[in-house]
């Protein structure tokens, strides 16, 4: 007994010196440039690097430390690491706030995208870029679309987004650019499609585009690439912005084309306001718009069986508004634990316009039967949960519910749910020599309900989706990184049709000299059908669309090679890219018109063979005072791709006509407008584009620039049914005339009234041209804009 009470006396004795030979070492990671504090920055001993924490989302960090002297580092991505050494008492508690400087050296830009968790732009392995808000404010951003149309590589084609050529067009359905808000999608769970007026422009921390097949972090649609909308919670201080603007669309080049009389005018407001309210981080924002619109009501065709009379000048115009809302709130007693709520709704009224009335004056109207009224209420709540532990690991759960309801009349009206949740967690092992790793698990979950998709026997469909992923990204020597990852896919069409598909992605960084970085990378993207690609029958204009449950699933791969170099001039710092890159397709899916049924001709998507994109391109982008006085932002680009079918003789479906009539196999050489070096349909070869304002005190002077070359390619369909009696367009003839491409040029100036207040006047296609992008959709004429901020 005794024995056993001496032990015990002992073994309190040890555990109370123990304690006692060590200190506490606590206090707020804090930017030294704007004093706001830094979430997620390691702090942790020279002499055991296992032993540290992470700063929470406040910016405080604690640690306990042996008794002595000791060299501390507080390190994160995109700062100056810090160093420095205390002497730590027994038993005592030293309060150190710690001030970390940027990475003078190169631009300051930090991206979650590339990996979900946060790196320099330079150190990543894939080709990115990065949009920030002040050039959505600058360029007066109605639509989303028209900053993205700046970005190198990006077109938006009516709506639908293209990256480097990985995509034609396919009218609003089955899109193969993932688009996301904060890391989860945003597309329809019916067709697949962004609807860019619900992006919440005026609360955007940065866009961030991946160029290439995204699918083993971002899943399905993520074929060519990726679009991330980052959207921005409260920092240190509040901030309230105002933004009201007017504007008109002038007079067409092509005068008998204008349909309106008196102004054709548009008008918005946008506001935001974050703050933080002690604990508690809240964002509230909104959007209003009216917009008169250039495309009009369908003209009167005199050799058509048939006119459409039901839709008016006032019918056309648009109409939204929109508010959204982050909250989030972080936990003094949990460290690191944070709940929030995310939402966004919208209730808007819009046109849609497949084929314009004919080539000349009835460009900028439609034809008859072939435009869509829409009113469409839509919303996203998002749950989330947080934890970053002491230890750095880092947990997210989120989930989102999406709903929209599109009411758009003669029987092709659509209700869409779609239930997203994802858990992710990180964590970068130190002692396994920088090791970072992310994995997660992903479930999606679309609910449709519309006649427009009885091709599967039913109004109601649906389609499930369960992923697990896992990346990891290592330093294997100082100046070399290696990341790889790879995703396991499922989905189920309404409960029977099923598929299980691996993805695998590996690249390489490496960091040449100061500045100079070599990135290579090859990813898998995969992309399941859309409950509209299957089973969508309706007709439109005389048009019928048929469903086609058989559609497979599209595959591809893609490689590429690049160097990132950085630069400064003065305090003008920024990168420029030169990359070299090849996507592989299989199973493509095209919408090809034939005679699908011996009594009716129209469209239906079926998988086309195999298709390839090569080519290169180079980007810049800066930010800086490259002379005294003077600031320049700069972001330009161009781009070169060879979009080919690679067996363009290939019979990718036989149509169905009558039994007096032989059936005709199908290829890409006879649906094809122009078979010259088989480009693709759909592709624009050459894309140059730039982006430039220069600021001198308080005036700002900005200039853009596009140059869009011929689309070479696009269905021979459109040329065979430009018949009097069918679809008299006049497309054949309008290529003809116009096959130079188009440039286009933006003006803008603004000047700063005061500390709060700013006026802008912008003038877009300032030569006023007429051009067309997608064929049989015209492009908006000149239009003249007075924009007023107000930022306090």
């Amino acid at each position: 007994m005794n024995m056993k009470y001496t032990l015990t006396v002992l073994l309190l004795m040890a555990c109370h010196i123990a304690t006692a030979q060590k200190g506490i070492l606590n206090g707020v990671v804090s930017s030294k440039k704007n004093g706001e504090t830094i979430a997620g920055a390691g702090v942790y001993p020279l002499s055991d690097k296992t032993s540290g924490t992470a700063s929470d989302m406040d910016g405080h960090y604690e640690l306990e430390l042996n008794a002595g002297e000791q060299t501390i580092v507080c390190a994160i991505t995109g700062m100056k690491a810090d160093t420095f050494k205390v002497t730590v008492r027994s038993g005592e508690i030293i309060t150190r706030n710690i001030y970390l400087y940027s990475n003078s050296k190169n631009l300051d830009v930090v991206v979650v995208s590339a990996s979900k968790y946060e790196q320099r732009l330079e150190d990543i392995t894939v080709s990115m870029e990065v949009l920030k808000p002040t050039l959505i404010e600058d360029r007066n951003t109605v639509n989303i679309t028209s900053v993205l149309e700046q970005t190198p590589g990006v077109n938006i084609l009516d709506q639908e987004p293209q990256i480097r050529g990985g995509s034609g067009f396919s009218f609003g359905v089955g899109s193969r650019v993932a688009t996301l808000i904060d890391g989860l999608p945003i597309l329809t769970g019916d067709a697949g499609r962004t609807d860019w007026q619900f992006i919440p422009i005026e609360n955007i921390e940065q866009v961030e585009i991946i160029k290439g097949a995204s699918s083993v972090l971002f899943g399905s649609s993520a074929l060519s690439g990726t679009i991330n909308f980052r959207t921005a919670y409260p920092k240190e201080r509040y901030h309230t912005y105002l933004r009201t603007y007017g504007g008109l669309y002038d007079t067409p080049a092509n005068k008998e084309a204008k349909w309106w009389s008196g102004p054709a005018n548009f008008s918005g407001l946008n506001f935001q306001h974050s703050q933080k309210i002690n604990n508690f981080d809240l964002v509230i924002g909104g959007n209003g718009l009216y917009d008169h619109g250039y495309i009009g009501p369908p003209v009167y065709v005199a050799s058509l069986p048939f006119q459409d009379t039901s839709i008016n000048s006032n019918d056309v115009a648009s109409r939204w508004g929109r508010m959204n809302f982050n909250m989030r709130y972080r936990f003094k007693k949990v460290e690191g634990l944070a709940v929030g709520l995310n939402g966004n709704f919208m209730q808007s009224h819009s046109n849609f316009s497949l084929v314009w009335g004919n080539d000349s004056s009835g460009i900028y109207s439609a034809f008859p039967k072939t435009m869509t009224l829409t009113d469409s209420k839509q919303f996203y709540l998002d749950p989330f949960v947080s934890y970053l532990s002491k230890g750095g690991v880092s947990h997210h759960l989120r989930a989102r519910t999406f709903y929209s309801d599109n009411d758009n009349g003669n029987n092709q009206s659509n209700k869409t749910n779609v239930y997203t949740v994802e858990y992710r967690v990180n964590k970068e092992f130190v002692n396994f020599g920088k090791l970072n790793v992310t994995a997660g698990a992903y479930y999606n979950q679309s609910f449709s309900s519309a006649t427009l998709y009885a091709g599967s026997g039913k109004d109601k469909n649906t389609l499930e989706n369960y992923a697990a992923f896992v990346q990891l990204e290592k330093k294997l020597i100082k100046r070399l990184t290696m990341s790889a990852g790879f995703r396991e896919e499922y989905f189920e069409m309404n409960n029977g049709e099923s598929v299980v598909k691996p993805i695998l992605r590996a690249g390489l960084n490496y960091k040449l000299s100061e500045g100079t970085f070599l990135r290579a990378s090859y990813g898998q993207g995969y992309r399941y059908p859309t409950i509209a690609e299957k089973y969508i029958r309706t007709s439109a204009g005389g048009i019928t669309i048929f469903s086609n449950p058989d559609v497979e699933p599209e595959t591809s791969w893609n490689a590429e090679a690049g160097v990132k170099q950085g630069f400064k001039i003065g305090s003008f710092m920024g990168f420029a890219d030169l990359s070299f890159f090849q996507q592989q397709y299989q199973n493509t899916i095209e919408y090809i018109y034939a005679i699908w049924s011996p009594d009716s001709a129209g469209f239906k998507f079926v998988n086309t063979g195999n298709t390839r994109v090569k080519g290169l391109e180079f980007s810049l982008m800066g930010e800086g005072k490259p002379v005294r006085d003077i600031n320049l932002m700069v972001i330009a680009g161009y781009t070169y791709l060879l979009p080919q079918s690679l067996d363009p003789d290939y019979v990718f479906a036989t149509d169905n006509p009558s039994t007096d009539f032989t059936p005709t196999p199908l290829t890409y050489s006879n649906t094809s407008t122009d078979t010259t070096d088989n480009i693709l349909k759909y592709r624009f070869q050459h894309l140059a584009k730039a982006d430039a304002e220069i600021t001198w005190k308080f005036i700002s002077i900005g200039y853009s620039i596009r140059y869009y070359s011929f689309m070479k390619n696009i269905d021979k369909t459109f040329y065979d049914l430009d018949q009097p009696y069918l679809l008299p367009t006049g497309i054949k003839s309008y290529r003809q005339k116009h096959d130079k491409g188009y440039v286009i040029h933006d003006l803008r100036a603004a000047v700063k009234l005061n500390k709060t207040f700013k006026a802008s006047f912008l003038i877009n296609n300032v030569a006023n041209t007429e051009y067309s992008l997608r064929p049989l959709k015209i492009e908006a004429p000149r239009t003249y804009t007075v924009q007023l901020v107000a930022d306090f």
